[in-house]
């Protein structure tokens, strides 16, 4: 199988040379002046990891220092674009007209959700490592990072997963595993000068960085253009210090509500301190949760701490607590992944008598009713 892969991508190692024009295609996703155009569809992608989001944003910046002086790149991806695609699903360049194009956005992102949900039960615990190959061109319309599968089988589990889509959106080009850093500009380019950057930033294969990608990072998003993707559902962590009280509050009116407004919403608690992991919720968060009719599944009856690999799977965290904020900075997660925050961080601790577990219940659905309306 793995041969396979070298067989797709046996052009990787084509050297850049003499002008070439990009292609006519990316005129549909940037403008002229490396601003992004409109161009709504949907995905499937896995979530990076936390080395995984460190090390593109590092290879983002080197060639953007290296190319800073050209006309070619589109303007910059924010940290919230980085994803490793799947399976695309819906999109302009693959349905025959706008009516089938309107359809497809809204039928197929409902199939590839159950699909999604059906793919985590099932591979739940096996992970696939993909190991950092090399900064290409991808078909004059962007710069991207190829991934190559470990193993025959993490390339078969991969290959698995991908196949699983195609009842929903049949592709006409096959998986090659990649990760985008960059757009060109519509237009004709200096190959000369690219291939010399790409040269400086190619990777050492002795040292290639390998990345994990579980089944739980593996999500449906949509998008409005290239610089703005939206995870279907939009899965939150909140945080607080024990993972007790408030976060678990927190999650729980974010899930009722969003319920409520139909919004594809799914909150969950975390702790920011490891002494916590197991401990049950009070009974107080249960009783006023149930008193306001809202029922706490069994996911909410124990502290968990956010570990590390998590990073990828969650869209975004939102810190209630300090303890909290000051975990969410080790991690080191970009700004946009951190902006619920502003929503959620600062209600007091009722485990302390800080607060009766009333006022931190109104506080927290004041608090969720208008993030939830931010929505739009």
């Amino acid at each position: 199988m793995l041969l396979d892969y070298e067989q797709r991508t046996a052009w990787k190692y084509e050297s850049i040379s003499g002008s070439f024009h990009t292609a006519a295609s990316l005129s549909n996703k940037v403008n002229s002046d490396g601003s992004y155009a409109s161009y709504p569809g949907s995905t499937v992608v896995f979530r990076p990891g936390k080395q995984c989001l460190q090390v593109v944003q590092m290879m983002q910046k080197v060639l953007l220092y290296k190319l800073k002086a050209s006309t070619m790149l589109a303007a910059p991806l924010p940290a919230s674009t980085i994803h490793m695609t799947l399976h695309d699903l819906v999109s302009p360049e693959l349905c025959k007209d706008e009516a089938e194009y309107k359809n497809k956005l809204v039928t197929s992102t409902g199939k590839a959700v159950a699909v999604v949900n059906s793919i985590r039960k099932e591979y739940a615990g096996r992970k696939i490592t993909l190991v950092a190959d090399r900064i290409v061109n991808m078909a004059s319309k962007s710069l991207v990072l190829l991934l190559k599968p470990r193993t025959e089988e993490e390339y078969g589990l991969l290959l698995e997963m991908y196949h699983r889509f195609d009842a929903v959106q049949d592709l006409p080009y096959p998986l090659i595993p990649h990760i985008t850093l960059a757009y060109f500009k519509p237009g004709m380019l200096d190959g000369d000068w690219l291939g010399e950057s790409l040269d400086f930033a190619q990777i050492n294969p002795a040292k290639a960085p390998k990345f994990e990608f579980d089944p739980e990072s593996l999500t449906v998003q949509v998008f409005q253009d290239m610089q703005t993707y939206i995870d279907i559902p939009k899965r939150i962590c909140f945080c607080c210090d024990g993972g007790l009280n408030r976060s678990v509050m927190a999650a729980a009116i974010v899930n009722h509500l969003a319920n409520e407004k139909g919004l594809h919403v799914i909150g969950e608690a975390r702790s920011a301190y490891q002494n916590t992991q197991g401990w049950p919720v009070p009974k107080q968060v249960r009783e006023t949760l149930k008193k306001h009719g809202i029922q706490a599944d069994e996911s909410f009856s124990t502290a968990h701490y956010l570990e590390d690999e998590e990073v990828s799977h969650f869209s975004s965290f939102a810190a209630i607590s300090r303890g909290a904020m000051d975990r969410l900075s080790l991690l080191g997660l970009p700004e946009e992944k951190v902006k619920e925050s502003q929503f959620f961080f600062g209600v007091r601790d009722p485990e302390y008598g800080e607060i009766s577990y009333e006022q931190a219940f109104k506080e927290l659905h004041e608090r969720a009713v208008r993030y939830l309306n931010s929505f739009g």
